[in-house]
């Protein structure tokens, strides 16, 4: 028998426990997967919350202190306008500590899953996992035989994590990145833009302020003509992550403008392409969509 990789005492997780987290990422051994898929996996439902007074509040205990000793004060001397104006402070004073209590919720640390990520492939190797675009030399064996649609994505991981689980051949889809990564799907690329007008391109990105601005950038760039094309955009929004039922319960409201689009487990990113493919407005509505018709069909 080998000797566990962690140490519960100290890391805080048994191999067990990881071995369960891992195979909830790579489904069961079935796909690549990303550290941003494998941190959801183990944030669902750990969202961090905490309470405390602002500065509003800290004023508003002042002012019920100094109402209450008006209010005491006007009691003994029977000063009919100091009480009402001890009354009237000291509930201005309970409105602003009511208001004043604040209720943060902060996503679960992401540094347990980079620590026990490095412990465990230093110990063990993580073949499935995509920390690095690796693809750099791909060529004709990524290119379908008929390709339908065009998908550019903003990262070169998000590349390899598409390529590597089989999306091109599930979506009849050239994938390449925004930075012409792989070099030859992104020469692939150019020529069927130049040959297709009736080519559908797709934009895929975080839920960042530079994902969301991806489609313009597309717009613009000097490795793919798109000036004149219609770029449809399936990344992921800010608005999406929280009533996305596979994110919304690990990342809180605060914090849905810093996503990266493989938060998504990949069956979930396949199922929203295909939708866009297939004429949905977004990643989202596409998602939606199938998960509505499955529950249907339940």
């Amino acid at each position: 028998m080998s000797e566990g990789v962690f140490q519960p005492e100290l890391d805080g997780i048994t191999d067990s426990e990881w071995q369960e987290l891992l195979a909830r990422a790579n489904d069961d051994g079935r796909l690549f997967f990303s550290e941003n898929q494998l941190y959801l996996a183990y944030a669902r439902n750990k969202v961090v919350v905490t309470r405390y007074i602002a500065r509003r509040g800290l004023f508003g205990l002042c002012l019920i202190v100094v109402g209450l000793a008006a209010w005491v004060y006007s009691l003994k001397g029977d000063w009919g306008l100091t009480l009402v104006f001890g009354i009237i402070v000291t509930l201005t004073g309970v409105g602003m500590v009511g208001t004043g209590v604040v209720t943060k919720r902060d996503p679960a640390a992401r540094e347990p899953i980079t620590r026990w990520l490095a412990k465990w492939t230093a110990a063990r190797g993580a073949e499935q996992l995509i920390s690095e675009a690796t693809l750099r030399d791909a060529g004709p064996e990524y290119v379908p035989a008929d390709v339908a649609c065009l998908v550019i994505a903003e990262r070169e991981e998000l590349v390899d994590l598409l390529l590597k689980n089989g999306a091109h051949r599930e979506l009849s889809a050239l994938i390449v990145a925004e930075s012409g990564y792989p070099p030859a799907l992104a020469n692939e690329a150019r020529k069927l833009l130049e040959a297709r007008a009736d080519l559908k391109v797709i934009a895929v990105h975080d839920a960042t302020p530079a994902g969301v601005a991806l489609p313009s950038r597309l717009q613009k760039s000097a490795i793919f003509p798109l000036a004149q094309r219609s770029v449809v955009d399936a990344g992921l929004f800010p608005a999406d992550v929280a009533w996305l039922a596979e994110l919304a319960p690990a990342i809180p409201v605060a914090h849905t403008n810093r996503v990266p689009l493989d938060s998504l487990s990949f069956d979930a990113l396949l199922v929203g392409l295909r939708g866009v493919a297939g004429g949905e407005l977004s990643l989202y509505t596409a998602i939606e969509a199938a998960r509505a018709a499955a529950s249907n069909a339940g």
